[in-house]
């Protein structure tokens, strides 16, 4: 199992998990990815902009995940506060695991191995990540994966929908160290 950035040839396996995760999320309830979003086209944006991070054992995409650099339009205004300041960030979107191998700690997997690469490819200070107030799930990757609770950000859903979304943030090396000075 390892970690590359996705190809064009990930995008059927790519939108097939994304439809796995909507239908997961609306079989609990949850009002996250229940539109539109996320589409084809942001999909198809995240791997032509090299953002999109893929776990793969064979020739199995077992999850995915975008991993975007600063600064995200989404995080520029939060109730709370971040544990970095300015743009020394990048911030983790989308993340589903496969439905055929849910239940066996590939999200956290999956986030290690973000982390890793982030660790050993950048000096970023930050990660961020943001989640629905209902998805108590992915609520517990996030602070299992080292998270700390920073406030609610405001995401546009929709035209007419608006949500709060709990937001979370992780100090990199680089930010603890500038963090402990």
């Amino acid at each position: 199992m390892y970690l590359r950035r996705a190809e064009m040839k990930d995008l059927s396996q790519i939108e097939s998990i994304i439809q796995d995760g909507k239908k997961h999320l609306a079989a609990q309830h949850i009002d996250q990815w229940q539109g539109g979003y996320p589409n084809t086209n942001v999909l198809v944006d995240d791997i032509q902009n090299g953002h999109t991070m893929v776990l793969v054992e064979g020739y199995e995409v077992l999850g995915t995940a975008a991993v975007i650099p600063a600064p995200d339009e989404s995080y520029q205004v939060i109730d709370g506060e971040w544990l970095t300041r300015g743009d020394n960030y990048v911030a983790i979107h989308r993340v589903a695991v496969s439905a055929n191998h849910r239940g066996q700690g590939l999200s956290g997997k999956l986030f290690a191995a973000i982390f890793k690469e982030i660790e050993e490819h950048s000096s970023v200070k930050g990660i961020r990540i943001d989640t629905h107030p209902d998805n108590k799930g992915m609520q517990h990757v996030i602070k299992k994966s080292g998270f700390t609770s920073t406030g609610t950000v405001e995401v546009l859903a929709d035209e007419q929908t608006s949500v709060h979304d709990f937001a979370y943030e992780k100090l990199t090396r680089a930010g603890s160290l500038v963090n402990a000075q």
